[in-house]
């Protein structure tokens, strides 16, 4: 009677399981459990409730990653109300950055979302808002104009390198610089409120550093400059 039971019971665990010719179980996993949309961006700049007197304005925001195959793209809103009912500005681009001609004296909001070409799309970041300043001719705000050295994508070597950058005020007002730096993109602030335009920082072997100037001038005028990386060796 023993065997009888045990025989009865191995048939039962035999037919539970379903294995493959290797005698490997296969399990399902349901699909809703991964998730499939994109990440949702970061607004960079320009930042919340900034005063800005640059009217061709460069908006940058954080890259989003997705676990599907696929490209990214992004999709841009730039509205005249919170409600985004008076859309401005709106376009759809693969780089985390792209530039549009403001109006004078006007408030602003703006907000980003990323496209998966497999169809998928993240929530919308978080809302913010900036002005344009009315009186643009009173203040020229800085030109940052190139990167000196590193040049953009150079290879360089050594434990120390000195950045050096262009920058001019056509009113010729004093300016300051921040200086962001690191190997993340974008870069993280280095050191703020220089009134030279080189600095010395250290760097290690075999890395991709990035980095980036902010001009100030004293009368509110901001440039932000573009994101510089260069390589070691």
């Amino acid at each position: 009677m023993k065997n009888i039971y045990i025989a009865i019971l191995s048939i039962v665990l035999l037919c539970s399981c379903n294995s493959d010719e290797e005698g490997s179980i296969l399990v399902s996993y349901p699909l809703n459990n991964f998730r499939v949309e994109p990440t949702t961006p970061g607004l960079i700049y320009p930042t919340n409730n900034l005063v800005c007197t640059n009217f061709n304005l460069e908006f940058d925001w954080t890259t989003s990653t997705t676990v599907t195959l696929g490209t990214i793209s992004y999709l841009v809103e730039i509205a005249a109300d919170a409600a985004f009912n008076q859309l401005v500005f709106t376009t759809t681009t693969a780089q985390p950055k792209a530039t549009f001609t403001l109006e004078q004296g006007t408030s602003y909001f703006w907000r980003v979302k990323a496209l998966n070409s497999k169809g998928y799309e993240s929530s919308y970041s978080t809302i913010q808002t900036f002005i344009t300043e009315p009186e643009a001719s009173i203040n020229t705000i800085p030109t940052i104009s190139s990167a000196v050295s590193p040049a953009l994508e150079e290879t360089v070597s050594g434990n120390n390198l000195l950045l050096d950058w262009n920058a001019i005020d056509s009113d010729g007002d004093a300016l300051l610089f921040d200086v962001y730096f690191g190997e993340s993109n974008p870069p993280q602030l280095l050191a703020e409120n220089l009134d030279v335009t080189t600095l010395n920082v250290q760097i290690s072997a075999n890395k991709t550093y990035f980095w980036r100037v902010v001009a100030k001038d004293d009368k509110q005028g901001v440039a932000i400059g573009r994101v510089w990386n260069f390589r070691t060796q």
